[in-house]
This record gives C-alpha cells, sequence and structure tokens, in this order.
C-alpha cells in the first residue's frame, strides 16, 4: 500500500468540495457587490430587505454549482475505493499465493478471486462513505443560507453603528459610499474568513467541506485498504502483519511501526526469514480503537504481510524526536498552503464584489505574503514545497480509476472486482 497515493487520492475528491465552496463563496460575494460613487445609497434595513429578497436566487445558484461540481461524487468514491484495495493487494496477493504454494499456510487451497467477505467490507465502507457525502451536501447548502444572512446582517448592523456615530458626531451627515463598501468589505471577509461548514461534530466543532471530505475519505481509503488486506490474509488462513514506518508518525503510533501484530492471537514469538526470532503482539495491546491510535482517524499507517520463516523487516522508525519534528513541520505547511489558498481565494472574491483597485491590489499583497511565507518555511526547514497543494482548485476534476499502475495485480482478480463494483456492490 502506497500511503502517499492513497492520500493524493483523498486530496483529489477534496479539492472538488474545496472548488464548490469557493465558487460558492465568490457568488455570495456578487450579490454583495461595492457600491458606485454617486449611485443613491439605500437605508440600512431596506438594503437589508433588497438583499434578503435574493436569497431565494442564491439558494438556487448554489444549488446549480453543487450539481455541477459535485454529481461525480458518488462515481469518484467507486473509483477511489476500487483504486485502493488494487493497490494494497497488488504486492499482498502474488506473496499469498507463493507462500500457499510452498505449504506455508497448510494444504486448503487457494481461495477465490474475490471472497464475499471481501465484496461485504467494500459494500460496507463505500455506503457509509456515500452517505456522508449526501450529509455533507445536505450542510453546505444550510451554511450557505446561513452564511448570507449573517453576511446581510453584519453589512446592515454595521452601516447602523456608522449611521449612529456620524450622527452624533456631525448632526444628520448621511453615511456614504465609502462607508457602505467599508461595512460590506469587512462582513464578506469575515463569510470567506469562517468559510461553510460541511460537518459539525459531537464536540461541537465546525469543520468546512473540504476539510471534512479529505479527513473522511482518506480514513475511508485507508481503512479500506487494510479490511481488503486483512480479509485477503484471512481468505489464506494468515493473520500476522508488521505495520509500515513513516517520517512524522503520531504520538500513539510510533511505537508500533515495524512491529509485528497477530489480529486475534495471543502474545507470542516466531522467527522470521533470518531464523531471527521476533515478538508478536496481539492487537488488543496496541494503540487500535483509538481515535489517534494506530490506523485510527488520520493514520496513514498500513499492514505489510509478514510470513514467519519468509519475512525480514528492513525498515526501522526514525528516532523519536527528529520523527516528531517531522510531524509538527508537516502540521505547519499544510497551515501555510491553507492560508495561502485562502489569500488566493480572497483576491477573487475582491474582484468578484467590484472591490476597488487599491483593495483588489491590498488582497495579492497579502496572497504573496502568504506565498513568501512557505518558501521562507521550506527554505529553514529543508522540507519540499507542494505547488499542487498551493493553488486554488479551479475546474478541478475528479480522480480516475484508471489513473492507478496495478500491471502487476492478478487479472482475474482485478476484473472480478470490476464486475462486482459496476453492479454498484450488489
Amino acid at each position: 500500500m502506497n500511503p502517499v497515493f492513497l492520500d493524493d487520492m483523498s486530496w483529489a475528491m477534496a479539492i472538488v468540495y474545496e472548488a464548490a465552496t469557493d465558487e460558492i463563496l465568490m457568488n455570495m460575494a456578487r450579490h454583495l457587490r461595492n457600491f458606485k460613487p454617486g449611485e443613491k445609497l439605500p437605508g440600512a434595513f431596506e438594503y437589508q430587505a433588497r438583499k434578503l429578497a435574493e436569497m431565494g436566487q442564491v439558494n438556487r445558484e448554489t444549488l446549480a454549482i453543487m450539481r455541477r461540481l459535485l454529481s461525480g461524487a458518488d462515481a469518484a468514491l467507486g473509483n477511489t475505493l476500487e483504486a485502493a484495495i488494487v493497490d494494497a493487494l497488488t504486492d499482498v496477493e502474488p506473496a499469498l499465493r507463493r507462500a500457499a504454494e510452498r505449504g506455508m499456510f497448510g494444504s486448503a487451497p487457494a481461495p477465490p478471486p474475490v471472497s464475499p467477505r471481501m465484496t461485504q467490507t467494500f459494500h460496507a465502507f463505500y455506503q457509509q462513505a456515500a452517505n456522508r457525502l449526501n450529509m455533507v451536501n445536505t450542510v453546505m447548502l444550510e451554511s450557505t443560507e446561513s452564511a448570507y444572512q449573517q453576511t446581510i446582517a453584519d453589512i446592515t448592523n454595521k452601516i447602523n453603528r456608522t449611521q449612529e456615530i456620524l450622527n452624533t458626531a456631525a448632526g444628520n451627515t448621511v453615511a456614504g459610499v465609502d462607508d457602505y463598501n467599508k461595512a460590506m468589505k469587512q462582513a464578506v471577509d469575515k463569510m470567506v474568513d469562517n468559510r461553510l461548514i460541511g460537518f459539525v461534530d459531537h464536540a461541537g466543532h465546525h469543520w468546512t467541506p473540504e476539510a471534512y471530505v479529505a479527513m473522511d475519505i482518506r480514513a475511508t481509503t485507508l481503512n479500506t485498504s487494510r479490511e481488503a488486506f486483512w480479509e485477503r490474509e484471512g481468505d489464506y488462513g494468515d493473520d500476522l502483519y508488521y505495520v509500515s514506518t513513516h517520517d512524522g508518525a503520531r504520538p500513539l503510533c510510533y511505537p508500533w511501526q515495524a512491529k509485528v501484530i497477530s489480529r486475534a492471537g495471543p502474545h507470542r514469538w516466531v522467527t522470521d526469514g533470518d531464523g531471527k526470532p521476533i515478538q508478536v503482539w496481539a492487537q488488543s495491546e496496541t494503540s487500535y480503537g483509538e481515535p489517534a491510535g494506530i490506523f485510527g482517524i488520520n493514520c496513514r499507517h498500513f499492514p505489510l504481510l509478514f510470513v514467519p520463516g519468509v519475512t525480514v523487516i528492513r525498515d526501522q522508525p526514525q528516532p523519536q524526536e527528529i520523527n516528531d519534528r517531522i510531524y509538527q513541520e508537516s502540521q505547519q505547511q499544510r497551515a501555510l498552503e491553507r492560508e495561502l489558498r485562502r489569500a488566493k481565494l480572497k483576491v477573487e472574491v475582491e474582484k468578484a464584489r467590484g472591490a476597488s483597485e487599491d483593495e483588489i491590489n491590498a488582497a495579492r499583497a497579502k496572497e504573496r505574503r502568504a506565498s513568501a511565507d512557505i518558501r521562507r518555511f521550506c527554505e529553514q526547514t529543508g522540507r519540499k514545497r507542494r505547488p499542487e497543494r498551493e493553488y486554488r482548485p479551479i475546474n478541478a476534476t475528479w480522480p480516475d480509476k484508471d489513473s492507478y499502475n496495478a500491471a502487476d495485480f492478478p487479472t482475474a482478480m482485478k476484473n472480478a472486482m470490476r464486475d462486482y463494483f459496476k453492479k454498484g456492490g450488489s
């Protein structure tokens, strides 16, 4: 299993949701355009009533954006999970067959290309993820209406406060175009900073659509890969695996890297391919099952095949202090990338609401500073920039099942799975 490949697939789905969110925010900004010099200004409550009357149109336009950009989500999800299974088993299946032919798992015949357990696993994960995507779509639509109403209320309140201050200071002085436009800029900036809501968790934290989809699809993709591995291993009668290693592992994952685990069996010892004794831990002894534990939420580890007397574990984790530093740096880089994409969006939002050239130039200056922050951070830490994560998602497309290469994957199994997936997992 290739964690970078699986992470890229979840990113490819999340970025389409970010593109939809950006377009919805820009569309709302068009409804909150600047007033032009000399234009007759409505009173605060007249402005509020006029803009609230446009809410039905905003909702229709939001639905049109979501239908255009998000209608392929279910098909893309199926493609993503299919690719995850193929990626998970590409190396494992031939290794299991070779071990079975050598009698490592007893005398039972090789299992069929696709077992009922594997198809049930795929269907369960697919249905769960599809339901969550539908929930995100519903929450997005509700959040758009709420954000539009709140922004109009913010603008109205700001105009009212400005009018009260001017009336007190100068007596019946009417707020001008600049005051109205300043109120709108502040409210629209706040709307963009808050983004839309795609999910609210049990702790009351608000997730943006793209952040929740990235987390959920990444977790679902990795869980599908892992379960496919475990189910296929179980088809052959084996239950041992060892945990992959990668830089920047989380605290509860780090101790279990390169350790041999038994899913069902008790703590024991076996020998590896070099005849070296290897300790086997019961899965129940690990951090498995905890949200931040091994194979938990956002965990990028995966199981690797361990056959006693055959497998030799070569990979070993980095020293913990190096691992922890890399983990923190990766989190900082993701945050800087989000800030740069947000800064680029604000430039386009300023244009959409008819901002002045000075306001647009100020937004562009913030974009340049955000880009410089990433460049400086990468120079200081030696990390590689990820340009694809710094661009605003424009014309984002769903991931395609043909974008992965599985030339070594047994043709019979691949065809059997694709026949199953074409039927919708039935």
